[in-house]
Parts: C-alpha cells; sequence; structure tokens
C-alpha cells in the first residue's frame, strides 16, 4: 500500500505536541477513501496489552466458519485459565460497566460468550480459554504468517510462565506494532480477513465495546467506531508507597503505562482506520497519555483532507 507521505508528516507533528519521547509510539493510519497508509514508527514493536486479542478471535472464527467448530459448542474453563480475579488488579474501580459475572473454574460456556467477553470487557479468563480453544500454532499458521504479522505474538494473560506449556515458558513479551494492526482492522473492514463472514463477525463484537467503561480513541463526533483497546499499567505506589516514592526520585521513573487502541473510524467526511500503540513512563500517578486529544486532532486533518477543495 502506497505511503500518503503529506499525512505522515502531519501525523508527526501532532504526536510530538502531545507526547515527549516520539519513539515510544508507534501509529498508523489508513484512509479508506484512497487507500494509502501514513504513520510514526509504523513498524515498532510495543506490548499491544489485549489488542491481540483480535488474532485468537479471528482464528476461533475461522475454524467456525470451516465447520471445525460451532459458536453454540460449550468449553469448560480450565482452573490454569481462571485469571481475572475480584480484585482492582484487573477490575480497577469505575473502569467497567459490564456487571457479567466473572468466569469460574468448571463452569461450561458457549465460543459466542466467550468472543463476547474477550472482545467486549477483554475478558483475560475468557481469552485463554479461548487461546486453548485455537491453538498457538493455528494463529500463527492461519491469521499471523499468512498475512505477514511476523513478529506480532500472542499469549496467555497474567499466568505464571512455569503453567504455560514447556515449548512457551521463556518465549519473549507479547509484542505488536501500528501496522500490523492497522492491516489487520483493514482487512476486516474491506471483508478480506479471511473471508466477508469471518470480517462481519469480527465487526459485530467489536462494536459492542460500550460496556467497557473505557473509551480509548472514541471521539462524540464519529459516525461509528468498532474497536479493540489495551492498557496495562505497572505501578510502584500500588503495591508499596515508598518504593514507588524511591523509584520516582532515583530512576524517575515509578509508573510504566502500555495504552493502545485500534478501529475503524466513519467521520462526517472521513473514512479510516487507526491503530495506536504507547508507552508512558512517568513519576506521577496523573500522568497518563493523552489518548483522546491524539484521536481528535488526527480526526481533524482526515475530516480536512476529505472535503472536496
Amino acid at each position: 500500500m502506497k505511503e500518503n507521505k503529506e499525512l505522515s508528516e502531519k501525523l508527526n507533528l501532532i504526536v510530538r505536541s502531545l507526547h515527549s519521547q516520539p519513539a515510544e509510539i508507534s501509529l498508523a493510519v489508513i484512509d479508506l477513501k484512497i487507500n494509502q497508509i501514513a504513520g510514526v514508527n509504523i513498524d515498532h514493536f510495543i506490548y499491544p496489552a489485549s489488542i491481540y486479542k483480535v488474532f485468537i478471535a479471528a482464528e476461533i472464527l475461522r475454524q467456525v466458519d470451516s465447520g471445525q467448530r460451532k459458536l453454540e459448542d460449550l468449553v469448560e474453563v480450565r482452573d490454569v485459565n481462571e485469571v481475572d480475579k475480584d480484585n482492582p488488579r484487573f477490575f480497577p474501580k469505575g473502569t467497567h460497566r459490564d456487571h457479567r459475572p466473572l468466569l469460574k473454574t468448571g463452569e461450561k460456556v458457549s465460543l459466542d460468550y466467550l468472543l463476547d467477553l474477550m472482545l467486549t470487557r477483554s475478558d483475560n479468563t475468557a481469552s485463554n480459554v479461548l487461546m486453548d480453544v485455537a491453538d498457538r500454532e493455528n494463529i500463527n499458521n492461519h491469521i499471523i504468517l499468512p498475512n505477514s504479522w511476523n513478529g506480532s505474538e500472542v499469549t496467555r494473560k497474567f499466568l505464571d510462565r512455569l503453567k504455560e506449556e514447556k515449548e512457551y515458558r521463556v518465549s519473549k513479551i507479547t509484542v505488536s506494532n501500528a501496522k500490523h494492526l492497522v492491516e489487520f482492522f483493514y482487512k476486516v473492514e474491506t471483508n478480506q480477513l479471511v473471508n466477508p463472514w469471518v470480517s462481519q463477525k469480527l465487526k459485530d463484537y467489536m462494536g459492542r465495546w460500550r460496556r467497557d467503561g473505557r473509551k480509548g480513541l472514541n471521539h462524540p463526533e464519529f459516525k461509528s467506531y468498532y474497536r479493540k483497546g489495551g492498557w496495562l499499567e505497572i505501578n510502584g505506589y500500588k503495591w508499596n508507597i515508598w518504593r514507588g516514592i524511591k523509584s520516582a526520585y532515583q530512576k524517575g521513573v515509578a509508573i510504566i503505562r502500555y495504552s493502545g487502541d485500534a478501529g475503524v473510524v466513519l467521520g462526517e467526511n472521513s473514512h479510516y482506520v487507526i491503530a495506536v500503540l504507547t508507552i508512558t513512563k512517568t513519576k506521577w500517578p496523573w500522568v497518563r497519555f493523552p489518548m483522546r486529544k491524539l484521536s481528535r486532532e488526527i480526526y481533524k486533518v482526515m475530516e480536512d483532507g476529505s472535503r472536496a477543495p
């Protein structure tokens, strides 16, 4: 796909105005009206947090479409995969409006329900269960490698590596980049990810994201936006306030936040795919990456560029 260099320059200016460390961001945009890509550090690999779950969902739906499985199939939750708990680490107060009960060991639930949990409230237990069903090698062989997304990885969430299968106990951290993610959503939007049925089902599940309190890149002026977000915080203050203070003054960093979002925007005059992965390293708990401001500035550029002269 041809690069829109003018748009890349505009995106670079926006990023530099909002983020003090531009190297700690990977951003990509595909203008669907002209099928051109632009971005900042689009090939830069960063921990994507829960966004990688879209690869799992794609493989599950591919297997359903092939007749290997049915959405109504029931799957039992194994003890090793039950990782979401009733504590603030997984469900911080005020972040979720989804009041469906957490999955428990021994419970049997349908693939359809698991997919919905994974792609709406980003349920980590559901993700781990679906990882077992899909099988990592199938995800690589049918979704990641055929699309040349080499390097993007899938792993279980919040699971001790010693509980993983032997071949994955020393595997590297999950990573992806904005180019791979924006291409994934481009293929979904154009009904090319596996086939039209799989693409349409992914749109359907990801269009239900409003059950989650987080908004990602969503902006009030969007006519529509389906998405998958990701977030992880390593907070020295949360576990030991004195350790956090010491780290803040000795290392200059007490908190590391990974935040990202990817999806498809339909605006008044624009239609584009966007993916952003960020790292924020800070001393202070109130410092966060300005995701909504980034979204607003990019939306302005895309709207202006899409208007007829």
